[in-house]
């Protein structure tokens, strides 16, 4: 494919590839130009390139491939985590990606602005009232559970 007013070796590896290509990519590519990303992706899914699509992405919405993109980086990531990790909490971002919403869906069902979401995504410590509205927006619900050697007790709050 050629990109928007960039020259570009032919057979450069998708890793080595301008931001502004990789998003050229995204915008305007079919599948056969997608393979190449995608291959690359599920070789480092913590990678440059994966980081790149992901902020892309995030950054420029495109209809439809955006919340695949998102979940094809998802599932790379979880398949190689899962890999050499048992199960890994997952961040609220992580959760609202893996079932295809952004942020902007997702304030706009919570009631809030963008930026506020991305602000709650990124606190270290978050009201349960407010985890439970998130959950709630993303089709869950919260559950709390205390743990404590071979004990598990689900807490039941005045909700």
């Amino acid at each position: 494919m050629k990109h928007r007013h960039l020259e570009l070796r032919p057979g450069i590896p998708p890793e080595d590839l301008p931001s502004v290509a990789v998003a050229d990519l995204l915008e305007r590519g079919d599948l056969a130009d997608w393979k190449p990303l995608a291959e690359a992706i599920a070789r480092d899914p913590r990678g440059k390139l994966a980081k790149s699509v992901s902020r892309l992405v995030d950054a420029y919405p495109m209809y439809g491939t955006s919340a695949l993109w998102r979940a094809w980086t998802d599932r790379c990531r979880a398949r190689i985590e899962g890999a050499l990790y048992p199960a890994q909490p997952e961040d609220l971002a992580g959760l609202r990606r893996r079932l295809g919403a952004t942020q902007v869906e997702l304030a706009d069902r919570i009631g809030m602005s963008q930026s506020d979401l991305s602000k709650l995504e990124r606190r270290h410590d978050v009201r349960v009232s407010t985890l439970r509205v998130y959950a709630e927006a993303l089709g869950g619900r919260l559950r709390l559970v205390f743990e404590r050697e071979t004990e598990k007790t689900e807490i039941r709050l005045g909700y």
